[in-house]
């Protein structure tokens, strides 16, 4: 489909939005799969962004140990 959708774009067919939805919703369930399958690389992350996840999963490793102790002490 996407060598399709290449064909019609470099034969200087222009679809409007409205038009390529109304073909997608024409396609069948395996077609619109194969149309929509694309592969999506993983992002590079930069310095700041890194340690706001890294923060997030200290936080929660921080926080599963709260609920942990809190469990343990109300159930003793």
């Amino acid at each position: 489909m996407v060598r399709k959708e290449a064909r019609i774009a470099s034969s200087g067919l222009d679809l409007s939005s409205s038009d390529q939805s109304w073909v997608l919703s024409s396609l069948e369930h395996d077609q619109l799969v194969r149309a929509k399958k694309h592969f999506i690389p993983r992002r590079h992350l930069k310095g700041l962004e890194l340690a706001v996840l890294w923060g997030l999963r200290i936080y929660l490793l921080f926080m599963m140990a709260v609920v942990i102790y809190q469990v343990w002490t109300a159930a003793r």
